[in-house]
């Protein structure tokens, strides 16, 4: 046979090699018969070593074949090798050098590979300059290099150079108009997702799955949920809900971000794939619009069909445990992460203590603090809330103070922990002591929480002048929950003049705050202005608000 026919004969073997067993058996006899150095059989044996995952093979492979013989195909051969690791990414950006040092020009997938690499390892500026060498090459519209550039600006935040991209590109397809829209939506530009959606409609391109989820999820961000209800039918015209598990998962996430819970559930019980990131969704849904009850009975029929919770499950039912103020709950939570064998984060280590702590039990809080492998400034702030609930202010502060002994800095939640401390412990002195320090001692100006804690410290105490006046001499705009604290003030002292004023405030910067009439029903009520109570009540008709009904429970063990 001559050596050509051998050489094709080994390629054509190559070619159908399935196990690296047999690619070795090949790559032997193209030593044997001396072709290790030439660049197609070198780069068809590099190949099928990549395919087999022995990348220390295919270098060395690729390392046989001469400097001068090496093409752009032999080099985009190992550099795909190398961009399919993720931990490979620096070994991607050093081929690509060589490349450049041994072998002229440049085409769309070694760029590709380039510029992929620049992403994962968060190089902007190497990435801007393979940006020139693409425009230097006329390649920075080819159908490939340009929407990974977009992406690659989108990923660092940089949206206007990725828009600008975008505009130069000749012909945009469908998962271009997607990957612009996933750099807005992760930048929380949710009207700019919008006005890509309309702009692509009105060039007649045909939507996919990829841009629905994109808008799903913008309406879930800007709890848009009648936004959300049209793209969820566009999705259903389209028939696409029944092709993508991810689609239904962004639909499922962004009712429950609304709040529309039903529909959320109907869409959830219509899914084929029920996977543990929908139950969770579901799950943390009812668990945050405080109802417990539910969130606990789907967490049972998610054993029941023998789906395994994950750590965000387990999170998602502590919050219902604490607004249950359900101590046996909780416990069962706990029981089953241990009895499984579920490693804790320091996301569930949190919620533990701010469970047990919620249920009164601030021992067994505590020990959870104690047994945690690392605390965190998060943890020691939960701790420390914790003794702040409970009105055990000497020792939110002690806990404290053995948090900055650990060499940890407070941040604002902290404050908001020991500022709340001070609240519920009626203590007005220290609680301006912490103030005070907060921005002399740490240099942490102070934020919302921080000048609502304030106020609602001075209001229980009964200083409401004081109160009224640091409200006033804000240096920022005061907002609702500032206003709201003084409200609550005022139904604890009795201050119906000053209720009625500030309850107009609260209601011009959020007209529809039903629980600002709930409120100020409960404050003439207890003036006995029953006449004022009917005219509120009224008013809540008119808008459709109705009081909840109000309820207690007491667990016994």
């Amino acid at each position: 046979m001559l050596p050509v026919n051998k050489a094709k004969a080994l390629l054509t073997i190559l070619s159908q090699s399935k196990t690296l067993h047999h690619t070795q058996q090949v790559h032997a006899k193209v030593i044997i018969h001396g072709f290790e150095e030439e660049v197609v059989l070198g780069s068809s044996v590099t190949n099928a070593y990549i395919q087999s995952n022995r990348l220390d093979f295919a270098t060395a492979s690729f390392d046989r074949i001469p400097c001068w013989k090496r093409n752009r195909h032999s080099w985009n051969t190992i550099l795909s090798g190398y961009s399919k690791s993720k931990s490979c990414n620096s070994h991607v950006l050093l081929l690509y050098n060589r490349m450049r040092r041994n072998c002229d020009g440049v085409d769309s997938f070694n760029l590709v590979f380039a510029i992929k690499a620049c992403v994962s390892l968060g190089f902007l500026e190497n990435g801007m300059l393979i940006h020139g060498l693409a425009i230097k090459y006329g390649m920075d519209k080819d159908a490939y290099v340009a929407p990974s550039l977009v992406e690659m600006y989108a990923q660092f935040g940089t949206m206007e150079s990725a828009q600008k991209v975008f505009d130069e590109i000749p012909v945009r397809n469908s998962v271009l108009w997607g990957v612009l829209m996933k750099g807005y939506l992760k930048y929380s530009k949710d009207p700019q997702v919008f006005r890509l959606f309309y702009l692509m409609r009105d060039t007649g391109l045909v939507l996919d799955a990829l841009t629905l989820i994109c808008l799903v999820k913008a309406c879930g961000n800007i709890f848009a949920g009648k936004e959300g209800k049209s793209v969820h039918g566009l999705s259903i015209r389209r028939r696409f809900i029944d092709q993508s598990g991810c689609l239904q998962a962004s639909i499922i996430d962004m009712y429950v971000k609304c709040r529309l819970l039903d529909n959320a559930r109907k869409i959830f019980e219509t899914s084929v794939d029920r996977n543990v990131v929908m139950w969770t969704t579901l799950i943390s849904g009812f668990a945050k619009c405080e109802r417990a009850m539910k969130a606990f009975d789907l967490f049972r029929q998610m054993l029941g069909e023998s789906i395994l919770p994950n750590q965000c499950t387990l999170a998602a039912l502590l919050i219902s445990c604490s607004s249950l103020g359900s101590p046996r709950h909780g416990k069962s939570v706990h029981g089953y992460m241990i009895r499984n064998e579920i490693e804790m984060d320091a996301v569930n280590f949190t919620s533990f203590i701010d469970m047990y702590a919620r249920c009164g039990n601030i021992q067994m809080a505590r020990k959870v603090f104690d047994v945690m492998p690392e605390r965190n400034v998060i943890s020691w702030s939960s701790m420390i809330n914790a003794y702040g609930i409970n009105g055990l202010l000497e020792e939110a502060l002690d806990c404290f103070d053995k948090m900055k002994s650990q060499n940890l800095f407070p941040n604002s939640v902290t404050f908001v922990s020991l500022l709340s401390a001070c609240s519920h412990s009626g203590n007005v002195k220290e609680g301006w002591k912490q103030f005070e320090s907060m921005t002399s001692d740490y240099g942490i100006a102070p934020e919302e929480e921080h000048y609502a804690c304030m106020v609602d410290l001075l209001g229980r105490a009964g200083e409401i002048g004081e109160a009224k006046s640091f409200i006033d001499n804000m240096p920022v705009k005061p907002l609702a929950s500032a206003w709201g604290a003084l409200l609550n003030a005022c139904r604890i002292h009795k201050e119906v003049d000053l209720a009625e004023e500030i309850a107009e405030k609260i209601l011009s910067m959020e007209p529809d705050k039903s629980s600002v009439y709930v409120l100020l029903s409960n404050i003439y009520a207890d003036a006995g202005m029953w006449e004022m109570v009917n005219c509120v009540r009224q008013k809540m008709g008119i808008k459709g608000y109705r009081k909840p009904m109000g309820l207690s429970a007491t667990e016994v063990s």
